[in-house]
């Protein structure tokens, strides 16, 4: 099973990977297979590493060539080749000083690697460059939770919410660290306003079902990891759960139809 840390890593290089559209000119209208699978946030991160080294490497203009490094040390974050992604965004930061974005992206790659300091450093860069970004401020958050510094990554979170109200991702993060201090009914307040926010994401159903599990209320467990389902068929750690909670409920049909197709998707444990 996926652990948190890891997950928190997945659901965020996102972030980075949009960051340079907004901030730097992107690629042509006449840009090439290479390129566009380069910018492209569906594409699989060896895709996307595999493309973008070919426009680094090609003749480009410099906006051109950050924004590959940007998005190719995204790819790095994705396959947890942290110093590649890092030495990526080294690159960006060198052509353009004063992006905020390449420096949250080193910030994750250092923290989850277990650097703190360096990642601390590199959070805070960030939010000196662009201090009204609430997503700036989740990078610290991130930071915080990765060295298990809960209060201080509640105290980012409230910030970033009070920044942005609307942004789901934000209350997601919170609930979390509102886990991990032990405050459930806060946790489980957090994931309902994500789900209100974002009903049809099912990251903030997985949130809340775990912790449902953890309570011991399976039917509203089963509820929410049936809805993951629902909306992301290729989730297996959510049929396994699933199976497990047909079990409780003595349905061992459904509870080894669901586990077999947990391991078809490559649930291991």
């Amino acid at each position: 099973m996926i652990s948190r840390s890891s997950l928190t890593l997945v659901l965020t290089v996102s972030a980075v990977l949009v960051g340079f559209v907004a901030a730097v000119p992107r690629f042509s209208a006449a840009s090439d297979a290479d390129r566009k699978t380069c910018a492209n946030r569906q594409a699989t991160a060896r895709d996307t590493v595999a493309a973008c080294t070919s426009v680094v490497n090609g003749k480009s203009d410099p906006s051109e060539q950050a924004g590959a490094y940007q998005d190719r040390g995204a790819g790095y974050l994705r396959l947890r080749e942290f110093d590649r992604a890092i030495a990526d965004f080294d690159a960006v930061t060198r052509m353009y000083p004063s992006y905020s974005t390449a420096y949250a992206g080193r910030a994750l790659a250092y923290c989850t690697k277990g650097d703190y300091d360096r990642g601390m450093e590199n959070a805070k860069q960030a939010i000196r460059l662009d201090p009204k970004s609430a997503k700036m401020i989740t990078y610290r958050g991130i930071c915080n939770k990765e060295r298990g510094a809960w209060r201080e990554a509640l105290a980012d979170y409230d910030e970033a919410i009070r920044l942005s109200p609307n942004d789901f991702d934000h209350y997601n993060s919170r609930g979390d660290v509102y886990r991990e201090l032990g405050d459930e009914r806060a946790a489980l307040a957090d994931f309902a306003t994500a789900i209100r926010l974002s009903p049809d994401n099912p990251h903030s159903y997985r949130k809340r079902g775990s912790l449902f599990f953890d309570k011991k209320e399976y039917d509203s467990a089963f509820a929410d990891y049936d809805r993951v389902i629902r909306l992301d068929p290729t989730d297996n750690t959510a049929w396994a759960m699933r199976a497990f909670l047909y079990q409780q409920k003595g349905d061992m049909t459904h509870a080894v139809a669901d586990l077999e197709q947990a391991r078809k998707l490559g649930f291991k444990n």
